[in-house]
């Protein structure tokens, strides 16, 4: 029932959720910190990563990585991706993660829970928000730093967030530095 739904019917009037939807992240060479907006229902490493599949050569979390072997498939301590995460792909060349999902991109909003020191979590919307409009006040003061791929923001008591890193944005994983253990949800703009 929803148009912009992959397999859009507009005949149907039951919303019985089979909508799918496309996703996709562009990819350079070596390594992207990336996040996830949505997942296929299998949400094990090779079946996420299956559309990259001879491209991707590493797939790193928080204290987790796996990499693929010719004949065991992936290997190591990550064995299923979450919304929650950030994590770096590393990529022998460039190339475009894909693949379908029952969950529109950019609608999803998990609970995050931090803990004291270095965070890798993702950004749960589509497009770019500035970072003062999508961290709730009640947690503000207990992250530090935000680290992204090639980018970083620093809090300073008066000036805000300075640094090369202005926006998150959906799909790019990033360090969260906080002071001590802090539960949010980040705050949609567009909402």
């Amino acid at each position: 029932t929803n148009s912009d739904a992959l397999n859009y019917d507009q005949s149907a009037i039951l919303d019985d959720e089979s909508c799918l939807f496309s996703y996709s992240i562009n990819l350079h060479s070596n390594s992207n910190l990336i996040s996830f907006m949505v997942l296929p229902d299998d949400i094990s490493v090779g079946n996420v990563l299956e559309s990259i599949d001879g491209l991707v050569y590493g797939i790193i979390g928080q204290g987790v990585a796996a990499s693929p072997n010719p004949t065991l498939g992936w290997v190591g301590s990550l064995n299923s991706i979450n919304n929650e995460d950030g994590y770096w792909l590393k990529m022998s060349s460039l190339g475009i993660l894909s693949f379908l999902s029952h969950d529109r991109p950019g609608d999803l909003n998990p609970d995050y829970t931090l803990n004291f020191g270095a965070n890798l979590i993702s950004f749960p919307f589509d497009g770019e928000y500035l970072i003062s409009e999508t961290i709730p006040t009640e947690v503000m003061p207990y992250i530090t730093n935000i680290i992204g791929e090639g980018q970083a923001a620093q809090k300073d008591p008066v000036l805000g967030w300075i640094g090369s890193l202005n926006n998150l944005e959906g799909s790019k994983g990033y360090w969260f530095i906080v002071t001590e253990d802090i539960e949010f949800q980040f705050i949609n703009p567009n909402r």
